[in-house]
């Protein structure tokens, strides 16, 4: 198969792009965003006891209400122990209530109670106050792509998983 002078272009500047030091910066990139995304949220969540792992599950928990124990444990690939420990925890603090559900008793779905949607509506807020920030200095082509490039991330995380 031959190419025509645009395909050599894309194929050129793609491989020129994956180059092993592109990819190890922009890992490091992520590594270090991910620090100040927590670092906004780490002095309230120490004031209320609470710390990264309660902090994600409070996230799941309010973007999906009624989301399961088990649903959580595959979105956040964790132990059943390290899981079960962080939400007993913001269950017996009542931030969260475990409901049942009427079609199926198996099931046990999550919801944050007022105190639950008050401590992660703060964090969110921080959150959000950094994203936008960020958002509106990278411009909204940049935004698209980085949802572009999470995506399929997301898809390799959850084949790894499926493997063990």
């Amino acid at each position: 198969m031959t190419f025509g002078p645009a395909e050599e272009r894309k194929s050129v500047a793609a491989h020129l792009y994956l180059r092993e030091e592109q990819i190890r910066h922009s890992y490091e990139l992520l590594l270090r965003a991910w620090r100040s995304l927590n670092a906004e949220c780490d002095v309230l969540l120490r004031e209320n006891g609470l710390g990264a792992a309660h902090h994600r599950i409070l996230f799941l928990v309010a973007y999906h209400p009624g989301i399961t124990f088990s649903e959580l444990l595959e979105s956040l690939g964790v132990t059943k122990q390290s899981l079960s420990r962080a939400l007993n925890e913001l269950l017996e603090r009542s931030f969260l209530v475990q409901e049942r559900d009427d079609k199926d008793r198996r099931k046990r779905p999550l919801r944050l109670t007022s105190q639950g949607e008050e401590i992660e509506k703060k964090l969110f807020l921080l959150l959000r106050d950094v994203m936008t920030r960020s958002y509106k200095e990278a411009g909204m082509t940049a935004v698209e792509g980085f949802k572009k490039v999470l995506s399929p991330l997301q898809r390799v995380s959850q084949e790894v998983s499926d493997a063990r």
